[in-house]
């Protein structure tokens, strides 16, 4: 029973029973790490988010020296290296977190990849982000975070009553029906992703989805109408 603990998840701190199994009293702690995903009683998923964000800037540092002392300079070749071992540790359980936190909370993580890109052109860190993605024709992290987090969506709705992730939906689907609008859960998230990128109810799978949202995003961003709110952005037409 010692490596066995309870976290009780609620906006702050409150007196509840004690649990207990056969007899013994197991320990509340305020944080808990499962599968190396740092999971917090109050503040969800943003301490395992600064987390990954940290050991992401370590890996960047670490990529940057390797290709400095081994006189790196090709551009294609910097970004694989960056999408083998920099890349996979900010994308680490992403399926889980992309839905549970705001796009705010978000930001630190795509930072190091704005970061790394910025690094490598010798550009100013104001150097408008839409015209660094567009120079490398890459998209921002989040459409692949939301890319697996749609895969995992899929699975739940897939799942059969025997398997575990059938219970997780089925409890993702009583909450959405009680909690009211300002009030967030995974599967509200989702949904409110899908609606912004203009699916909604018409999602059938995450390969549509995502087609969408990139088409959206392209649009949105180096589109006619977009250009003319920005002048940087001319080239990426």
């Amino acid at each position: 029973m010692s490596k066995t603990k309870v976290v009780v998840f609620e906006k702050c701190r409150s007196a509840v029973p004690e649990f207990t199994y056969k007899g013994t009293i197991i320990e509340r702690v305020q944080s808990f790490r499962y599968l190396g995903l740092k999971l917090h009683s109050t503040r969800g998923m943003v301490v395992a988010i600064d987390k990954l964000t940290a050991v992401g800037k370590k890996a960047l540092f670490a990529l940057c020296r390797k290709c400095n002392d081994l006189n790196i300079i090709d551009l294609e070749v910097m970004c694989q290296l960056f999408d083998s071992l920099v890349r996979p540790v900010l994308n680490y359980a992403c399926e889980v977190w992309t839905g549970c936190t705001r796009a705010k909370r978000l930001q630190q993580a795509k930072q190091v990849h704005r970061m790394f890109l910025r690094g490598i052109l010798g550009v100013n860190k104001t150097t408008n982000t839409f015209a660094v993605l567009g120079e490398f024709e890459r998209y921002p992290l989040e459409y692949f975070w939301w890319q697996q987090t749609l895969k995992h969506y899929d699975r739940l709705r897939e799942s059969t009553p025997d398997r575990m992730l059938y219970c997780a939906y089925q409890t993702q689907l009583q909450m959405l029906s009680v909690l009211n609008d300002n009030q967030q859960c995974w599967l509200r998230n989702v949904q409110l992703w899908l609606d912004d990128q203009g699916v909604g109810v018409f999602y059938t799978n995450f390969m549509c989805a995502i087609a969408s949202a990139h088409a959206f995003y392209l649009e949105s961003t180096y589109g006619e109408e977009a250009r003319t709110r920005s002048s940087k952005l001319h080239t990426y037409s």
